[in-house]
């Protein structure tokens, strides 16, 4: 701090130095009566120590003139000593990049490449950051230089050797996918982890990859998830007495459509119905053709409402009338999502949906606002109302710590919960090599991960099927833990409901990646069909028993002391 302060200093001194100079030597031989011009270009002298009008009176006499050489002599001086040091620190800086190793690479030029630069530092990581904006040596354990002018992926091979942890942010997500290939083939045992904006191609690229330390991750589904665990959705409809969740969604871009998703597959209980989700965009219409394509038994998944249409301080379309009637037409609102692009954009469209509702007569549900810099939401001094009333959510720091790209572990309980599965099967069926989801977690398909992901995610909802208290698992990082009396499940009927939901949850989650249903006995991996994707009750004896097993592992999980 007291360097950056230093410098500081310097850097502003020179101007004035230089500055003064000018004003000094023009006052003083204006006096001496000589016009502007030639006044000027003697003053521009000063900076020339040994310059010939300073030989003889006045120029060797005047004290402004004087005193206007030692200026001038100083800021000369000062800017070669300033720039001389800005050279040292960039040869510093990339000297010690390429001699040093560091625990944790950043790569990337994106605003949440800086917050990981700085997470890193605050966790007390030697760091290296390839892409900042510019060069700078903290210390031998922080360092952070620009993109150099040769190809990318040799700068990130040069410097990622003996890295532990690797954290890439593009904005090119195809180029991030190319410098993660780059770093896995220096840095073998690092865990990578690699954050896009696009949540269908982050999906498609971890498939492609499928490698278990390297993780491929949407910014929007991680904002998505860490909200949901935050706020859950099926909580306030229970409070609320509505009989399904209805999420109001304005803006239905990557944030919006994960949003959405989350809802669907990590968000359904035994006491709620299938979900309502109506979408506000400009461009709902298109978007919808787009998500049907992609999950063509979308409406098994959730009831949409598509309304093109916009909500702002510039625009209410269609009229508020019109709207309104759309809105209720899906039942009570049970919480709002505004998912725009810019922060400002957003905190006033929720200020602008807030007075929509209130002029349909609707009752106000909780307005959640995803915003990069939460600070842009007066909640402090919450009331309760207006501003106060919105809830932040995804600003990249949450989002970087949700991510665990500095955990040793990440996604310890989706292993935990992926070995207790294997630990329930019979060696039969552990052992049988076309039995890929019962394998250890290091030689899973990535599409099987993900569904150990997805199962762990869901287990607030059956948490709150089953009627445990939300402050035993609420805000709880990893597995919770169940003590006392508290059970998923205590007989046989119970064990059956929350089999049946387990079913529910299974098939959102494969409806959602595209799957459909199919009559053919086995599932059709090229084509996404499965024979499965019905109703639990329509299933066989054997195919319930794997949702049975799904349940009572988890059960076993949150009973172990050392669940976490």
């Amino acid at each position: 701090m007291r360097r950056g302060f230093l410098s500081l200093i310097a850097t502003w001194m020179i101007p004035i130095l230089a500055f003064a100079t000018i004003g000094l030597g023009y006052t003083g031989w204006s006096d001496a009566g000589y016009p502007g011009h030639e006044a000027a270009y003697r003053a521009v002298l000063l900076f020339d120590f040994g310059a010939a009008p300073y030989e003889t009176a006045p120029g060797n006499t005047d004290w402004r003139f004087l005193v206007g050489r030692w200026t001038g002599l100083t800021a000369i001086f000062g800017a070669a000593l300033l720039a001389l040091g800005v050279l040292l620190q960039e040869r510093l800086a990339l000297a010690l990049a390429r001699r040093t190793r560091q625990q944790v690479v950043v790569v990337g030029s994106e605003a949440i490449a800086t917050k990981a630069y700085e997470a890193a530092r605050a966790a007390h990581k030697s760091v290296l950051w390839l892409g900042a904006s510019s060069l700078g040596a903290e210390s031998f354990r922080s360092i952070a230089i620009s993109w150099p002018p040769e190809d990318q992926a040799r700068t990130v091979q040069d410097h990622c050797k003996g890295a532990e942890h690797i954290l890439i942010a593009e904005a090119d997500d195809a180029n991030a996918l190319v410098l993660a290939r780059a770093a896995r083939t220096t840095a073998p045992d690092a865990l990578i982890t690699v954050l896009m904006h696009d949540i269908h191609l982050a999906e498609a690229a971890a498939a492609a990859l499928n490698e278990p330390k390297t993780r491929v991750l949407s910014v929007a589904a991680v904002s998505a998830r860490a909200l949901d665990t935050e706020h859950p959705p099926f909580l306030l409809a229970k409070e609320k007495g509505h009989e399904q969740i209805h999420a109001l969604i304005v803006g239905f871009g990557e944030t919006g459509q994960a949003v959405a998703r989350d809802l669907i597959v990590n968000c359904r209980t035994t006491y709620l119905e299938m979900p309502r989700i109506t979408v506000i965009d400009p461009n709902a219409k298109s978007l919808e053709g787009v998500m049907r394509v992609r999950a063509p038994e979308l409406d098994e998944c959730a009831r949409f409402n598509f309304i093109e249409g916009e909500v702002g301080p510039k625009a209410i379309h269609p009229d508020t009338s019109v709207l309104g009637r759309a809105i209720e037409r899906s039942g009570p609102v049970t919480c709002a999502y505004i998912c725009l692009h810019l922060d400002a954009e957003a905190v006033s469209a929720a200020a602008m949906l807030q007075s929509l509702l209130r002029a349909s007569d609707i009752e106000q549900p909780p307005v959640l606002v995803h915003l990069r810099d939460n600070t842009a939401v007066l909640s402090a001094s919450s009331d309760g109302r207006g501003l106060n009333a919105l809830m932040p959510f995804g600003d990249l720091d949450h989002v970087l710590a949700s991510s665990e790209f500095l955990s040793d572990a990440p996604d310890s309980a989706a292993r935990a919960f992926c070995e207790a599965y294997r630990a329930s099967l019979s060696p039969q069926m552990r052992d049988d090599p076309t039995n890929r989801s019962a394998r250890p977690w290091e030689e899973l398909d990535e599409t099987f991960r993900q569904a150990n992901r997805d199962a762990v995610a869901h287990i607030p909802a059956k948490l709150a099927s089953a009627g445990i208290d939300p402050a035993i698992w609420r805000g709880v990082k990893g597995l919770p833990r169940l003590t006392g009396d508290d059970r998923l499940f205590h007989d046989d009927e119970e064990l059956e409901r929350l089999s049946e939901l387990e079913h529910h949850r299974w098939n959102a989650q494969r409806r959602m990646d595209g799957w459909r249903h199919t009559n053919k006995p086995s599932k059709d991996e090229a084509r996404r069909q499965h024979p499965s994707l019905v109703d639990y009750d329509k299933l066989s004896d054997p195919v319930k028993e794997y949702d049975r097993v799904y349940i009572r592992q988890t059960q076993v999980q949150l009973l172990r002391p050392d669940s976490k």
